[in-house]
């Protein structure tokens, strides 16, 4: 802005000297003339005045000596070379020259233009005579019959004549000067008045083009100046508003995709990875974040996935398809490829879109599995209710002993057929969180206590022995019912699949803000192999123990899912032949 001022500041200078200077010249010239106008009628009105003089004496006889003394005389006091010529040309009389060394003037200008019949003549030249440069002015002499008898000549030296020319010149210049610098000083103190304003409004258009959006112009201008200014902070409340807005937007786009269960990247022109996701990190099983700028050839490792990418930059369309990762474990993926337009025209960025939907096939092929299992065990008492039925119409139930024995088959596969449905109906509540809980005071140790007593007699007739162990009393909300439901499950596979004489015990401690429950047995315990499927529908470690014991193979199932209701956890380990542990984690409080 500094610039800005000396600019407007120089323009005007500039301006007004250029003006100064034009208006000198042209009044330079017309002083010049004026002078010399003025100059010029002086010296003729002078020269008629001495004409009437010369002629008078001339008609009064005075003598010629006498005559040419009070001429001399005039000379001096008028500061005037006085010259008499006659009408031949040759010189009578110069007051500062011997008019005997003059040559004839009948051929000067001034001179010449009298004798050729003019009132009067002009000339200016350097004098040969004196050598100095002089201004001429020539008028004829008559005698009293009114005939020109000679011509009388004044001159003057033309310095003489153009000092007051000079001097008003040097006035002019001291004026001119004066009027510059104080045109100059106006000039500045008006230029700073403008450029302060403008200076100001200048700094805050920086300022918001640094996106400093709450920069305001508070200067106080004048006439369109402050309009300006006005405008200017119409701008930036704009400006401040809408970059709000889009910060506000892309905080919540940001928080949007940051929560999303969908990975998504965001890859440029080059296959550059632009923007990545939380959920495609956990996706790729590694930190992408810190791969923004590079190839994402780094962080993808799925030749599918890859390719399907290259085909999207390629043809320049959406892609889809369903990818296998083997690294860095197990998972199937549904991948959507989508291309948008770039920043600048031509570029091509690509939208990478990961959902994991391994749990969705699992579920699937849990479901699948489940309506096999459920229609395998529902076959089997039901071909056999269909078999005995069939052979007691055939006649066997005029066989009494045979019919007795038939019937009661039949009443127990009846029971396993509606305990097999009870468990699917139970299940199916549990897993859609339909079963209504009520929150109670419990004490642990009594609610152990109260299965033992329902498994008691199974107990007995296995010789085993039932223990609880309470290393911290505790007391918890939560649903009783739930609870004992758990247990009784709990505690009668632990019943069911350890040999006579053994030994289940119950052990109650505190974990943080959960109660701990672990179901422990010195049972047959589980394979390895096997321990990751236990909690699946129908599934059995011994099935011919499983169906002796009249079990539906839906228990664990169960009880995962109220465990899950009561927002608990549950776990197993087990080694086989040395027994198997079940820990339930269950909070104090039931949220």
């Amino acid at each position: 802005m500094k610039q800005l001022h000396l600019r407007i500041l120089s323009t005007f200078v500039i301006i007004f000297v250029l003006f100064s200077l034009v208006f000198g010249f042209f009044l330079n010239n017309l002083l010049s003339e004026h002078s010399r106008d003025r100059q010029s009628d002086a010296l003729i009105e002078q020269a008629r005045l001495m004409s009437f003089f010369l002629s008078e004496n001339m008609e009064a006889d005075t003598n010629t000596s006498e005559i040419m003394e009070q001429v001399n005389n005039l000379s001096i006091q008028l500061d005037e070379r006085i010259t008499i010529i006659g009408v031949d040309g040759e010189v009578a009389f110069d007051s500062e020259t011997n008019a005997e060394e003059l040559e004839n003037h009948a051929y000067r200008e001034e001179v010449k233009a009298v004798l050729n019949g003019e009132a009067y003549g002009i000339g200016s030249r350097v004098s040969s005579s004196t050598g100095v440069e002089e201004y001429y002015v020539a008028i004829p002499l008559l005698d009293p019959s009114g005939e020109m008898s000679g011509v009388l000549r004044l001159s003057q030296p033309v310095d003489t004549i153009t000092q007051l020319y000079k001097e008003i010149n040097q006035s002019l210049i001291i004026f001119i000067l004066i009027a510059i610098l104080v045109a100059s000083f106006i000039t500045y103190l008006t230029t700073k008045r403008i450029v302060r304003p403008i200076e100001e409004v200048m700094d805050v258009t920086k300022e918001l083009s640094e996106k400093h959006y709450n920069a305001r112009y508070s200067g106080q201008g004048f006439g369109e100046i402050s309009k300006l200014g006005s405008t200017v902070n119409e701008l930036a409340e704009s400006l401040e508003n809408q970059m709000l807005q889009i910060k506000q937007n892309d905080e919540r786009l940001y928080e949007l995709i940051n929560h999303l269960v969908i990975g998504v990247m965001l890859l440029d022109n080059q296959r550059n990875i632009q923007m990545v996701n939380p959920a495609m990190s956990r996706i790729l099983g590694e930190d992408t974040s810190q791969l923004l700028g590079s190839s994402y050839v780094e962080a993808i490792k799925s030749y599918g996935l890859s390719h399907i990418i290259e085909r999207a930059y390629r043809r320049k369309k959406a892609q889809n398809n369903e990818i296998y990762f083997y690294y860095p474990e197990d998972k199937i993926v549904d991948a959507n490829i989508v291309p948008i337009n770039g920043k600048n025209p031509g570029e091509l960025n690509v939208i990478v879109l990961l959902y994991d939907i391994t749990e969705i096939r699992r579920l699937e092929k849990v479901r699948t599995d489940f309506v096999a299992n459920a229609s395998h065990e529902l076959r089997t008492p039901v071909t056999a209710l269909k078999g005995f039925a069939e052979t007691l119409l055939d006649g066997a139930k005029e066989d009494k002993e045979i019919l007795e024995q038939f019937l009661e088959i039949m009443l127990k596969e009846s029971i396993r057929l509606d305990s097999i449905v009870n468990d699917i109906l139970e299940l199916s509540r549990v897993e859609q969180k339909q079963v209504p809980l009520k929150s109670e005071d419990v004490r642990v140790k009594d609610a152990v206590e109260s299965t033992f007593k329902l498994v008691k007699q199974k107990a007995e007739s296995k010789h085993m022995e039932l223990i609880v162990i309470e290393e911290d009393e505790m007391t918890i909300q939560t649903d009783l019912n739930r609870m004992k439901q758990v247990l009784a499950n709990l505690i009668n596979n632990a019943i069911v699949y350890t040999q006579e004489k053994g030994k289940v015990t119950v052990k109650i401690y505190r974990e943080h803000e959960f109660a701990v429950i672990e179901v422990k047995d010195n049972g047959i315990g589980i394979p390895e192999d096997e321990q990751d499927r236990i909690f699946e529908r129908f599934y059995r470690v011994d099935k011919a123990r499983s169906r002796n014991s009249g079990g539906t193979g839906l228990g664990l199932s169960i009880v995962k899912y109220l465990v899950e209701n009561l927002h608990g956890t549950i776990s197993v380990s087990s080694k086989l032949g040395l027994g198997t542990t079940f820990t339930v984690k269950l909070p104090s409080q039931l949220i």
